[in-house]
Formats: C-alpha cells, structure tokens, sequence
C-alpha cells in the first residue's frame, strides 16, 4: 500500500490512479464535495490543500469538519511527505438526520463509531492527525493558545456557523499562513440549508488576497497578510 503521495508518483511523473482511487474509496466515499474524478484518479481540490502544505511546511494544521476524513487525511499526507507537522481534525459527529434543526449539518455521524486510529491507520496517518470529537467552540476553548498555519473550514455550514468559525480561528493564524472555505457555491442540499456562499461574499470585501476555485461546491482561499 503506498502511504504518501510522494509515493503515489512513478518515475517517469504518472500518477497511479489505482492507489488513488484506493484512497478516494476510503475516505471519501459515495461522496463527491471537492471535485474528485475517481475514473481518472483526480484528487480535485484535494491537489491544492496538498500543494499549499507542502510549500507551507507547517507546524500545525487545523481542518474543521469532514464526513468521512478526505481532507483530513490529505493534509496528513502532506505533513508526512514533508517529514514535519500535525493536524488538528475537529468534528462533532453530528449526524443530520437526527437532529431537530436541520439548517447545516451534513454529518452522518461517523466520528462517533468509527476507530480513527484504524480508519487513519490504513495509509500510516493516525501519528499525524489528531482528533478531537466536539464542536468548535468547545475546540477553541480547550485549546486557548493553540495556533495554526493552515485552516480549512467545513464544519457548521450555517451563516452563524461559518462566521464563528472564522472570526474565531482567523486571529490563531499565523502570519503568511492561509485560510480556506469550502462550499462557497452551495446555497443548499436537499433540505440543509447553507450560509457559506453569503459569509465569503462579505469576507471578499475586506480580504483582498483571495482566491476562488470553481466546481459544484466551489473553494474559497485566503492568505493572512
């Protein structure tokens, strides 16, 4: 089993879409939310939280929110390959379907029943991820001091949600480090209703060093300057 994406690579610089779509099966499923093509072995956005860690070389990484660990499991890929780092995977394991109020949360509740140690374990991960099963809020507040050199959201899709989320990690990010939003498109799915797309529009007119990357979902990225 090839445990890195250096390792993912041939000699001769092609890619090996079989190990590939190993990956994509373990971690992200039926799912499809970062323009992933499993056919022709496509990390989708997954390719620029790599890149970015790789050129970063971070000491911590914060990822907020993720169904099945893809994103996650990327930036731990990046951190080995780069032989320095960890990441910080904070979710609730809410799952939607059980909850009375269902205006964001696309969680299926996998957090709560799976062996993260196993499940990051099979490609050599679970040293370099660090779970923390809780909210964000309760996150930030056990973890006062922490700071972070690269922060990815995609936990509580509300307007409220995604505010607090950056408004509250945005100040715990390093200078030069980067930020980035995920579903800045999406303005609903099924009957979850999201707020991100409102949130980046606003952040836009005050953060001049952004970045968009379309898809479905859409990626929005921004550097701390």
């Amino acid at each position: 089993m090839i445990k890195s994406i250096t390792g993912l690579f041939a000699r001769k610089g092609l890619v090996y879409p079989q190990e590939i779509k190993q990956f994509i099966d373990h971690y992200s499923r039926q799912d499809n939310w970062h323009n992933i093509d499993k056919k022709t072995g496509n990390l989708g956005y997954g390719w620029i939280h790599y890149s970015l860690i790789r050129n970063l070389i971070p000491q911590r990484v914060l990822i907020i929110g993720s169904k099945y660990g893809y994103i996650p499991a990327i930036c731990a890929l990046a951190c080995k390959d780069n032989n320095k780092g960890l990441v910080d995977f904070v979710d609730a394991g809410y799952d939607y379907r059980n909850l009375k109020n269902k205006t964001h949360w696309g969680g299926a509740g996998f957090w709560k029943k799976v062996d993260t140690k196993k499940h990051f374990g099979k490609f050599g991960l679970e040293k370099l991820i660090a779970v923390h099963v809780m909210t964000s809020k309760m996150f930030c507040l056990k973890y006062p001091k922490r700071k972070w050199d690269y922060i990815y959201i995609d936990g509580d899709h509300s307007y409220a949600g995604v505010r607090f989320d950056f408004e509250t990690f945005w100040p715990r990010l390093r200078k030069k480090g980067f930020i980035s939003l995920h579903d800045i498109y999406t303005k609903n799915l099924g009957d979850l209703e999201y707020g991100v797309y409102k949130y980046w529009t606003e952040l836009k007119k005050g953060h001049p060093n952004t970045i968009e990357l379309g898809g479905d979902c859409g990626l929005g990225i921004l550097q701390k300057s």
